[in-house]
């Protein structure tokens, strides 16, 4: 991770302690001005602000920050974003409050600190916020594949090749540095808020896009029925399927205890400041769409040919998990071979609603969770709800 700061050109010599708490080393490290790359100006607010008093709201962060539908990309309207919607419960209250959403897509622990002049980081240090929500990590190298590479495995119903991704996700170094990474991150807001005691930061980990195991391992059976001639393959293949899903929801797991690992380490030194948000268990029963059809032709000499087509919807009813609107159409001839009576002679697939990222709705839950989470420190005199109860 390199240097976050701010630099702007003076006709001084630039001295900057860098340290921190948890490493407790420190080190000086001085740059004549003529070299100190002058940053751009401080972003303006997202939606104008009434007034200079107002309260900041930052919110920093990866694609879903940004409100990503997929990685073309492309994007939902900037009112359907869980900031803009947490901003709109914020001036409810009394306030009021200007939000600046300075996230990126994509972002990763190494570009939040060092991309761009002003970085993400120097953003939420030099706007001097009231709250910062940060939503940070599943895009770091090799973590992303859960959601990429693997992703694409599922959708081209390779199960077995997006196991195989999941578990080189789930067991490597790259956990070391995610850790590393975040408590450097972390470490730079606590001493921020020496200098803004009032400041709130809330650190949200992230859902499982993915059906459950075991809610698709019962669709097999039926699914696969259908198709008649090639019932035997199609099982097979299928059942590679829930083994995938639990390592992958394994390694969402894996992510978010290893950012609430780092956030517990500042919530006590923060008198209670700090705050991780997990929307994993409201996201359960609100995954992707899985809508899977396939089609078959089976030649049974001398000639008779039959079709047989099945569709099913693997993933959840109610989801809050964009479609990133690109179908799987892989051939599936070749793991649909061979027919049990005679001889498959087409098969083809369509694949729909596979999505990474939250709609409106699941922007709508975020919002809501950290809202129940942070406002009583916010200092809102309100009751403690349920969340996500009216999405």
């Amino acid at each position: 991770m390199r240097d976050w700061f701010r630099w702007t050109a003076t006709g001084v010599v630039a001295v900057v302690l860098i340290g921190s708490a948890s490493a407790g080393a420190q080190s000086v490290y001085t740059q004549p001005a003529s070299t100190l790359v002058a940053a751009d100006p401080l972003p303006p607010p997202t939606d104008p602000c009434q007034t200079d008093a107002a309260r900041r709201y930052v919110a920093g962060g990866d694609a879903v920050v940004r409100g990503a539908k997929n990685d073309d990309p492309s994007y939902l309207s900037e009112s359907d974003r869980y900031s803009e919607q947490l901003l709109t419960k914020l001036q409810e209250t009394p306030g009021p409050w200007c939000l600046f959403n300075t996230s990126k897509a994509p972002t990763d622990t190494d570009k939040y600190v060092s991309e761009d002049a002003p970085t993400q980081q120097a953003k939420a240090h030099d706007l001097r916020p009231r709250l910062i929500t940060l939503t940070l990590g599943r895009q770091n190298s090799t973590i992303v594949d859960h959601v990429v590479k693997c992703f694409a495995n599922v959708k081209d119903h390779d199960f077995l090749e997006a196991n195989v991704c999941a578990l080189n996700v789930l067991n490597g170094s790259h956990w070391d540095k995610l850790t590393k990474d975040f408590s450097e991150i972390l470490n730079r807001f606590m001493v921020q808020m020496d200098g803004n005691p009032q400041l709130v930061v809330a650190v949200t980990g992230y859902f499982n896009p993915y059906p459950s195991a075991t809610s698709v391992a019962t669709e097999v059976p039926g699914f696969c029925a259908k198709l008649q001639d090639t019932i035997p393959t199609c099982t097979i293949r299928w059942l590679m399927l829930p083994p995938a899903l639990v390592t992958l929801d394994q390694v969402v797991k894996k992510l978010n205890e290893t950012i609430k690992a780092v956030v517990d380490k500042f919530i006590w030194t923060s008198q209670g400041r700090f705050f991780f948000i997990n929307p994993y268990d409201k996201f359960k029963d609100h995954c992707m769409k899985l809508e899977v059809e396939i089609k078959t032709k089976v030649y049974h000499p001398p000639n008779t040919v039959h079709q047989h087509d099945s569709k099913n919807d693997f993933g959840c009813s109610e989801p809050w998990i964009e479609s990133d609107t690109h179908d799987g159409t892989k051939s599936p001839f070749i793991y649909l071979t061979p027919a049990v009576t005679g001889v498959l002679i087409l098969a083809t697939q369509t694949t729909k609603g596979m999505g990474i990222y939250p709609n409106a709705k699941g922007h709508k839950c975020l919002a809501d969770l950290v809202w129940q989470a942070t406002k009583e420190k916010l200092g809102i005199p309100e009751p403690p709800e349920d969340a996500c109860t009216d999405v």
